[in-house]
């Protein structure tokens, strides 16, 4: 009976081990919105990861995330967008302006995404990281010198998806890690609750691109 106990003991340690080799801790579920949190290996601040299953079509999240100057309208604590130059198809170069709460100072940062899709397995791949250099810094804001965002897109239907959204930055200087980290899971949540909304816009639901085949 004591070996049978070892042995179960030991396997739910190793069952246990398995599923927290990833590092990732969850934050957040609701609404069918998982938001979780990792340590970096960079910074003092924690890698973000969402999960979660939308309704509609790829093109249709292209669509939002393409429209780079209306991107404050559903982004946590953006307050300016403004697309800088389309570098190609599902490739451009854009601006944001970040709020933050007093007494830190608000950030920016200019960011290149690029939107692909495997042609066999229709997943879509969509890469945003920081550019430097090609915007002056500005005297009041702080420039994000180091975002790094990767969403991995699968189709599970014609109507539907699965999101993977990963996110590691560095906010800058004045920012306690504590603080920031308490708080982070908050922002990607409220970001991805605005955008299964805005999906449903007239805009975006028709949308169609060469480079993009729904599934």
């Amino acid at each position: 009976m004591k070996f049978i106990f070892i042995l179960f003991s030991c396997c739910l340690l190793f069952q246990l081990s398995v599923k927290s080799q990833d590092g990732w801790t969850l934050k957040k579920d609701k609404n069918g919105i998982k938001v979780f949190s990792k340590k970096s290996d960079k910074f003092k601040f924690d890698q973000l990861k969402v999960e979660c299953v939308l309704d509609g079509k790829i093109s249709q999240l292209a669509a939002v995330l393409l429209d780079v100057n209306n991107q404050y309208l559903w982004v946590y604590k953006t307050t300016k967008s403004q697309l800088l130059k389309e570098m190609g198809e599902g490739d451009v170069l854009y601006y944001s302006e970040i709020s933050c709460p007093w007494p830190f100072e608000n950030r920016d940062l200019v960011v290149r995404m690029n939107i692909t899709q495997n042609t066999e397995s229709k997943v879509m791949t969509i890469e945003a990281k920081n550019v430097d250099d090609f915007v002056p810094d500005k005297n009041n804001l702080v420039r994000i010198k180091y975002s790094n965002v990767l969403w991995t897109i699968t189709p599970i239907s014609s109507v539907q998806f699965k999101v993977e959204y990963k996110i590691e930055v560095d906010p800058g200087n004045n920012v306690p890690a504590w603080l920031l980290n308490l708080f982070a899971s908050n922002g990607p949540y409220e970001s991805f609750v605005n955008l299964r909304e805005k999906m449903k816009s007239a805009p975006y639901l028709q949308a169609k691109f060469p480079f993009i085949t729904d599934n």
